[in-house]
């Protein structure tokens, strides 16, 4: 299979010059990896004193499809090849057998095109064979000799006992030429693929030339999936290699290597996610841009009603928009923090396994990345919790709006009407909303529960190290100055005056009681959501001039608003001591 580079001019696709295309102005094409990265050299070229042009620019440029002749199914074809005694060519055709066995058993969906036909001279066979040489170059020797067929030159036009071969055609052997021919294209399926071989031979003017050619848009995201999925497997690769160390000194080596892999993990992910997120911040910017306008207009024009009705009707549509992409952009930052936080959770989980390997001694020097893992796997999934528990809440006052607004629709017809059938139905819409409702209601506190448990392995991981840094000054070995007089001596035995803490250890240990205190905040607030976690009893809401589905929506609604209002006033509570506990 011929190798194909990404990033080709399209004038320039079968006249590249040796050694690499090149652009219409004079440009050669970078690597694609470096234009993607966007860490390509800049260079200047002057056309004619006027014109400057960027190498790195794609403009004009086009991507061909790395897998452009794949084929995802395998066909049996069949040749068969004549010679045209007027039109002095050979008559090619191509029958696809398998779909037409296929549709004999009527297997086949829609109109494929199952035959092909057209006539070539001998040097039209020959240019073919030129192509096909260049994809594969077995194929060489593999052309029949056509001699026979091609045309005279002018001494044979003008001299005709000067022509070669027989003179009668029907002395000459047409069958043996054709079979070899039917035989050539047969290998030249089998070696160069159904799609190059059916493109050359029967190419169609009108084909677009377009399903040759990536989205650069697709293309440039396509590029960074893999760029990630190549992070990482190298992360996945270095984990799986701990079981090779046997030293600790090699084993550290390993984990500056799986350090610097997880980076290249979070700046590939984090550039592959911003470029995800650019579109919706636009949109959203854009959005929110729009509306204020209207507004200004409403606020200050003197319009007329239509005007007003029209610019409301476009604000609502924009506000839309902006929701929209707002809820967009939390779904993927929610999985942004997913794969880090994996990423970070296999590391930790291959280091608590090396740590039964090695004896205390040895571990120590490795104690204190192990504390950071730590640290950094409850931070980035206190982040994903966060971000997962605004999606939650986007989806409960979804909920809510639909429910209010089948109330408004069952107000609007309470006067027309009404079929017992559609109030059942909308009764059991009612019901499934409000069940949908309390199913968030209990994701969102299961999420609670594990922002509070992320906080509390937070405090725990510092805790930790205070604990160590605490024990490592206490152990360290103190050398005092030789106690020259005995009776000195003698009387700080007796006296048994004790050594107060150092500086640093009582520093350490405010901080550390800091942090306990936190850490008993936190649990508090978790046995105060475990008690909250429940579904409120159901409560009939009685009203004169309401029927049965009205009266009960309103209950659904109440009990939804109130379990809202517990959620938010936990929230409030949470936010409180979230910037009481971390903000200093």
């Amino acid at each position: 299979m011929a190798c194909v580079k990404p990033f080709m001019k399209i004038p320039d696709i079968f006249h590249a010059p040796e050694g690499g295309l090149r652009h219409a102005n004079g440009g050669r094409c970078k690597q694609s990896q470096q234009l993607l990265r966007g860490r390509s050299e800049t260079a200047l070229f002057k056309m004619n004193n006027v014109d400057v042009e960027r190498l790195d620019s794609l403009e004009g440029w086009v991507a061909v499809k790395s897998n452009i002749f794949e084929e995802s199914e395998t066909f049996k074809l069949g040749f068969i090849v004549q010679w045209s005694v007027i039109e002095c060519k050979f008559a090619v055709t191509c029958h696809n057998r398998t779909l037409q066995r296929q549709r004999r058993k009527a297997e086949v969906v829609g109109d494929p095109q199952m035959s092909w036909a057209g006539l070539f001279s001998v040097n039209d066979l020959k240019h073919i064979h030129q192509q096909f040489s260049c994809v594969a170059d077995v194929l060489g020797t593999c052309f029949p000799d056509l001699s026979e067929f091609e045309d005279g030159n002018i001494w044979d036009l003008l001299f005709l006992n000067r022509r070669s071969g027989p003179e009668d055609d029907d002395e000459r052997d047409f069958d043996t030429p054709c079979r070899k021919l039917e035989k050539y294209f047969s290998t030249a399926i089998d070696i160069c693929g159904r799609k190059i071989v059916l493109d050359t031979l029967f190419t169609q003017d009108e084909r677009d030339v377009d399903e040759y050619f990536e989205n650069l848009q697709e293309f440039k995201r396509k590029t960074m999936q893999e760029e990630m999925a190549r992070a990482k497997g190298h992360v996945r690769q270095l984990l799986q290699s701990h079981g090779t160390a046997d030293r600790m000194v090699a084993l550290l080596s390993m984990y500056e290597e799986e350090d610097e892999a997880y980076q290249d993990l979070v700046t590939v992910a984090t550039t592959f996610f911003q470029y995800l997120l650019q579109p919706f911040r636009d949109m959203r910017e854009l959005a929110c841009l729009y509306k204020m306008e209207i507004l200004k207009s409403l606020e200050f024009e003197d319009l007329g009603p239509k005007r007003i009705a029209a610019l409301e009707k476009e604000a609502e549509e924009w506000r839309t928009k902006a929701e929209d992409a707002v809820a967009s952009i939390q779904d993927i930052t929610v999985t942004y923090f997913a794969q880090t936080s994996k990423a970070l959770a296999g590391m930790l989980k291959q280091m608590e396994e090396d740590k039964c390997r090695f004896g205390a001694a040895a571990w120590a020097s490795a104690a204190p990345r192990m504390e950071k893992l730590r640290f950094l796997l409850a931070k980035e999934t206190l982040q994903h919790m966060r971000t997962t528990e605004m999606c939650l809440n986007r989806k409960k006052n979804s909920i809510r709006q639909r429910l209010g607004s089948l109330s408004g629709e069952v107000k609007s017809h309470r006067a027309g009407p009404r079929s017992a059938s559609g109030d059942s139905q909308q009764q059991d819409t009612v019901d499934q909303l409000e069940l949908q409702f309390y199913e968030t209601q209990l994701e969102l506190y299961d999420t609670k529960f594990e922002i509070l448990k992320n906080e509390e392995q937070l405090l725990v991981a510092q805790i930790d190290t205070l604990r160590r840094q605490i024990k490592e000054l206490k152990e360290e070995v103190v050398y005092y100055d030789v106690c020259e007089d005995p009776e000195e001596l003698q009387s700080m035995v007796h006296t048994g005056i004790q050594q107060a803490d150092s500086p640093a250890v009582s520093q350490l240990k405010r901080r550390l009681q800091t942090l306990e205190t936190k850490r008993g905040n936190i649990c508090s607030r978790r046995a105060y959501l475990r008690n909250k976690k429940m579904v409120p009893a159901r409560a009939e809401v009685l009203s004169s001039g309401d029927n049965e589905l009205e009266r009960s929506i309103k209950a659904a609604m109440m009990r939804m608003k109130k379990v809202a209002a517990d959620s938010d006033e936990d929230d409030r509570g949470d936010d409180e001591t979230r910037s009481a506990d971390w903000d200093s």
